[in-house]
């Protein structure tokens, strides 16, 4: 099979795949200069556009001199690794709070009802013969209000943009395992399978911190990582 590129753009994003002849344009449009990273399928690895054979004489033939750096001082370039447990946590509180918050303001009508129904179905779990069609009540209503909000939210901006605004405020992504774009389907087939990992009560989180690649375990069910660019 003839061999696929992504490309990191200038605004942080991840553009691709794309066959040899589409990336060609791009040199030739403009879209890729000589230190735009370049990802390979076949070979499975980031490099400067210009360390690429194929590519380096479609690019363009006057590149402005860089600015002089310090001897020593690193250079800059923007390379996705797997993103660790702590930040992920971080991104998931900022989604938490932004759902919370979306869920409160839809429901904002029905609200004095809800709370109602929040304090009895907490009096009944305290309760020594809790009333179990009250709590079964109040359980089933809070998944027909939760799921399908948090379903949409998952779905649209994982598909879309390919991270929750939350992940996008910590600079992460949520790609498939080869690297390519997420897309709707595969976005909630992403949100399904985090439903099972909430089922194993944190375990699923915490492949995150022991996995290679930091993957959860619906990462692993739905073929997905989350990367962070750096």
């Amino acid at each position: 099979m003839a061999a696929e590129y992504k490309i990191i753009g200038g605004d942080g994003r991840e553009y691709g795949p794309a066959s040899l002849e589409e990336i060609r344009q791009w040199c030739e449009d403009g879209r890729v200069a000589h230190g735009t990273p370049v990802w390979r399928s076949d070979q499975q690895r980031w490099q400067p556009a210009g360390g690429w054979d194929e590519l380096k004489w479609d690019l363009p033939k006057f590149v402005p001199s860089p600015p002089p750096v310090a001897p020593g001082a690193p250079a800059t370039v923007i390379v996705p690794v797997a993103a660790g447990f702590f930040v992920r946590l971080g991104a998931h509180l900022i989604d938490w709070f932004i759902l919370t918050s979306l869920v409160t303001l839809i429901t904002l009508p029905w609200a004095e009802s809800l709370t109602a129904l929040q304090k009895e179905a907490l009096a009944e779990a305290q309760a020594v013969a809790p009333n179990y069609d009250i709590l079964m009540k109040f359980l089933l209503l809070a998944l027909a209000i939760n799921l399908p909000i948090g379903c949409a939210y998952q779905t649209f901006f994982n598909g879309r943009f390919g991270a929750t605004p939350g992940k996008q405020l910590l600079g992460l992504r949520i790609v498939r395992e080869d690297g390519s774009r997420l897309g709707y389907g595969r976005a909630a087939l992403r949100f399904a399978a985090e439903l099972v990992t909430m089922m194993t009560f944190g375990a699923g989180y915490l492949l995150i911190a022991i996995h290679p690649e930091k993957r959860a375990l619906h990462d692993l069910l739905a073929g997905t990582k989350v990367i962070r660019l750096r």
